[in-house]
């Protein structure tokens, strides 16, 4: 594997239209080697475009693609760079009169690069290789659609939307793979719009509606960033005047019994905001407190809404 580039994906105002319908417009990424990398948002965001694009699906009608710090002229004369990529397409389709040994056979045949882990994957996510396609479920397809993607140890894994069909436990297998093949130095790309995935397996987080980016940042640089949410249960109950403290950006009453009044209230996320709380709590007796995990769904939805698509990365 070549270790010369820093990032094993660069686009650079990326632009495709679909006559006059924009599918992404002035578009610009850099993935770095060796992470896991979500690409983010809802139906239509233009997700799949871009992959496409990416790889050489769809001509785009502007803008700059670079791979392993290589730019892509035409991609027709890339035969090797090829043979370094995995992908599963969000709609993969499959020749129904093939067996599932047959069908990874002729994705074999087509690749010069060994498929060294194909027998592990077979094994690690379930998939029987004597079934006919046309007895495949879903879930069952998509596992064959990821074992062609993976069986060859690709340096890049772009994949769209990879656990559409597949049930829990069969996703958590998935995710292991993943990070095993991040922890080897391979970079992974992958489009979802399943919020809590990307939030339990991606390092970085790129965000797109409309066509455009919105957001990219490390997810660790988000948690940071989401409110502190605080569950707090008093003896007493508290009075509204809480709320117009400057380090407390919303407060809201869950239930008022006789045995005590639960609240929830969101902090900006700073250092101390905890103790201040408390400080100006100190004439309440409290009963019990609960500090959920950061959750990204919120800093995800505001992206999705209106007011979101103002926050155009350029």
């Amino acid at each position: 594997m070549d270790l010369e580039y820093d990032f094993a994906i660069e686009l650079k105002n990326l632009t495709k239209y679909y006559g006059q319908h924009r599918g992404i417009e002035n578009l610009s990424l850099q993935i770095r080697k060796g992470v896991i990398h979500g690409f983010l948002g809802p139906n239509g965001a233009g997700k799949t475009t871009t992959i496409r694009c990416l790889l050489g699906i769809l001509n785009p009608n502007s803008g700059y693609i670079s791979l392993f710090g290589k730019k892509i002229e035409r991609w027709a004369t890339e035969i090797a760079l090829k043979e370094k990529i995995g992908y599963l397409p969000g709609e993969f389709e499959l020749y129904r009169h093939f067996t599932v040994k047959q069908i990874l056979d002729y994705f074999d045949s087509l690749r010069k690069r060994p498929a060294v882990f194909r027998d592990e994957f077979v094994e690690k996510l379930d998939l029987d290789e004597s079934r006919s396609v046309s007895q495949l479920s879903k879930g069952n397809k998509q596992k064959v659609g990821l074992v062609q993607a993976l069986m060859h140890d690709p340096d890049l894994l772009i994949l769209d939307e990879p656990t559409s069909g597949l049930d829990p436990l069969i996703q958590q297998r998935l995710y292991t793979i993943l990070r095993d093949f991040r922890t080897r130095g391979k970079t992974i790309f992958f489009s979802s719009h399943n919020l809590a995935e990307v939030q339990k397996i991606a390092d970085e987080v790129a965000i797109v509606k409309e066509g455009f980016m919105v957001s990219h940042d490390r997810i660790s640089d988000l948690s940071s960033r989401v409110q502190q949410k605080l569950i707090i249960t008093t003896k007493t109950p508290l009075s509204d005047a809480i709320s117009t403290s400057s380090f407390i950006v919303n407060f809201e009453k869950i239930y008022s019994t006789n045995g005590g009044h639960r609240y929830q209230i969101w902090l900006h996320r700073h250092n101390h905001q905890l103790s201040k709380v408390f400080e100006v709590l100190e004439d309440f007796v409290i009963l019990d407190v609960v500090l959920p995990e950061p959750n990204l769904e919120e800093y995800f939805i505001h992206y999705y809404s209106e007011e979101g698509t103002k926050h155009v990365v350029q």
